[in-house]
């Protein structure tokens, strides 16, 4: 009862709830495909990297005085010019994609690293940037994740039969006259907006579990991708309001507790026996 009232009461606890529910909506969706692509890894070099946009951006701030480029837009320009990068070297430049991958993961934590050193004062807390903490999310913060959400969930729309393509047999999409490549960037491009969108539940170290874990619980329910995107979007709300609620009550982080419950929920999930290959609808 005491957490019901303080989601009545506190605005901290309102801006926490929308952007759950904002964060499952992008979850359940573009973590489906990241599912089926098989694309984890991807997810993890999305997340590491964007630590080079947030100290960037940071030293912008103190440094430059340019108050209004925030962590998170620094984040979303980084997600941008990886996915442009990673797309050009794996398909125009035949590069291995682990190689390509295990680079950006390193090089992005690198360059943040060394922005973060430059700022002079105290050294810069980096907590709520690794581990997060929904309980702090600004208004700001929410403009630009419903921003971002509504970009996602379109584009994954308008894009959807071609992604399924992509995901499943690449080869078909020259036969219907479509560029690979342009589906690369988009997916790629979307992938890493979701990350950025999810990374201020908890933070860039965990974001992977929570975007993979409970669309990966719903691919054990149901072999239709439309019922996983739903069911893996009930699963990430479910787990981020059990987290909020623990958090609240225990003063135990939010982003820990909603991984352990995403875990939890993967392996508390039966797989349900399927006759035939994943439908594809």
């Amino acid at each position: 009862m005491m957490f019901l009232r303080a989601i009545l009461e506190y605005d901290f606890m309102q801006r926490a709830l929308v952007a759950a529910l904002l964060s499952s909506m992008v979850c359940g969706v573009l973590g489906s495909y990241i599912v089926i692509r098989r694309g984890s890894y991807m997810v993890g070099a999305f997340s590491h990297s964007l630590l080079g946009g947030i100290g960037f951006a940071r030293w912008c701030q103190v440094v430059c005085g340019i108050a209004w480029f925030t962590p998170m837009l620094g984040a979303t320009l980084t997600t941008v010019l990886v996915s442009c990068l990673l797309t050009w070297l794996t398909v125009r430049g035949n590069a291995r994609e682990d190689t390509v991958l295990s680079g950006i993961w390193t090089v992005g934590v690198a360059i943040g690293l060394c922005f973060i050193a430059w700022i002079p004062g105290y050294a810069e807390d980096l907590n709520s940037y690794l581990f997060g903490n929904i309980l702090l999310v600004s208004r700001a913060d929410l403009v630009v994740m419903s921003l971002l959400t509504g970009i996602l969930l379109p584009v994954s729309w308008l894009f959807h039969s071609r992604f399924l393509v992509l995901c499943f047999h690449r080869e078909s999409l020259y036969l219907r006259g479509v560029s690979p490549t342009g589906v690369s960037l988009v997916l790629n491009l979307l992938t890493g907006l979701a990350v950025v969108v999810l990374s201020q539940m908890v933070g860039i170290v965990m974001v992977l579990a929570l975007l993979v874990l409970p669309t990966a619980a719903a691919s054990k329910l149901t072999t239709r991708l439309s019922r996983m995107m739903l069911l893996g979007g009930l699963f990430c709300f479910l787990s981020c309001l059990l987290g909020m609620f623990v958090s609240y009550t225990w003063n135990i982080p939010m982003g820990a507790i909603t991984i352990l419950c995403c875990a939890l929920l993967y392996l508390g999930v039966r797989r349900k026996p399927v006759p035939s290959g994943m439908e594809k609808g």
